[in-house]
């Protein structure tokens, strides 16, 4: 296999996806975007427009769709960016086509259901040569498109990987931060996605900025304590990852996360409100991992749990909220 310097590989064509595709081709570098239907390859490389999962933005000529994954390890640089439930899956079907010269970064918010494992945690059981590098920060994918200024985490523990990854990834516009705390950074990217669908339920519900702003300064403190019982460092819950993407998350109709709580305050049922989408909602399927995980390090969650209780066992949303309310008043730290 002939290896292409400084090209890039996404893998996965949804909104993030493809959002980072544009960007990294917005620079000037080719990269690949793996597409699962063939036939939606064959209208982006005519039509230069993702009309299924991204329409209405013009693609840059840069980018060159495949739904052979074979094609798109051809290039250094992959970017693992399917939901989070299906790494797994995508790095097994990836595994016979990588070599210890490729640089994996993960780019999807969540937890392993069925194994409670962080993103990285699977690469590394599937790709033990290659350290795996996680992007997550406070981004909407048509903001990050349209090439308006942000700013990101990459989480990485080999210091000149994660150089050279911020350097092929970055831009004067995106541009990322790095830090070696890979635990802090995922935790944070996947479970403000549990708090985003508590603001979006009190949001649903007429309540106002006092309640929201509660649910995610406390919200924020239930995941630092996780974060720390696992190892995390407590200031990637002050950066970008962090408080950043949580303030992005829990105050927008754009975030996937609190416009269905929003829809379920409203009194919607979840089974159609994810009817009604083609693109997955983590935190639905993070709340019930972060509820074991919180089980197995003895760390108390009620805002997580209440959003688990509600999304998977029927609690009804005011139930649950006179359960949060009649909990004991305790000391802020």
């Amino acid at each position: 296999m002939t290896q292409k310097a400084e090209q890039v590989s996404v893998i996965g064509a949804g909104a993030w996806g493809t959002a980072l595709a544009q960007s990294i081709a917005n620079k000037g570098t080719h990269v690949t975007l793996w597409v699962r239907e063939p036939e939606l390859a064959k209208i982006i490389n005519t039509n230069h427009e993702n009309t299924t999962y991204f329409p209405g933005t013009s693609l840059s000529e840069n980018i060159t769709a495949t739904n052979e994954l074979k094609t798109a390890a051809e290039n250094d640089i992959i970017l693992i960016v399917t939901p989070a439930q299906f790494v797994r899956t995508t790095l097994q079907d990836l595994k016979p086509f990588i070599t210890d010269t490729h640089m994996i970064v993960l780019c999807s918010k969540g937890i392993e259901m069925d194994s409670g494992g962080l993103m990285s945690n699977i690469s590394q059981k599937i790709l033990p040569n290659i350290p795996p590098a996680v992007l997550t920060g406070p981004n909407f994918a048509h903001e990050i498109a349209r090439g308006e200024p942000a700013a990101t985490t990459l989480a990485c523990s080999d210091p000149v990987r994660a150089q050279q990854l911020q350097k092929a990834i970055g831009s004067r516009v995106f541009r990322p931060y790095i830090t070696d705390d890979l635990v802090g950074a995922q935790l944070a990217g996947a479970l403000k996605n549990v708090i985003a669908i508590a603001c979006g339920i009190a949001h649903g519900m007429g309540l106002g900025e006092s309640t929201r702003a509660s649910l995610v300064t406390r919200g924020m403190g239930e995941i630092a304590r996780l974060g720390h019982a696992m190892g995390a460092k407590y200031e990637t819950f002050l950066g970008l990852c962090g408080i950043g993407d949580m303030m992005l998350t829990c105050s927008s109709e754009k975030s996937r996360n609190f416009s269905l709580g929003s829809a379920l305050g409203r009194g919607q049922r979840l089974e159609d409100i994810l009817k009604d989408r083609n693109s997955v909602t983590e935190g639905v399927y993070t709340a019930k991992a972060a509820v074991d995980l919180a089980h197995t390090h003895n760390v108390e969650m009620p805002i997580c749990q209440a959003v688990h209780k509600c999304l998977n066992e029927g609690l009804r949303i005011d139930e649950a909220m006179q359960e949060m309310l009649n909990r004991p008043l305790k000391n802020e730290r």
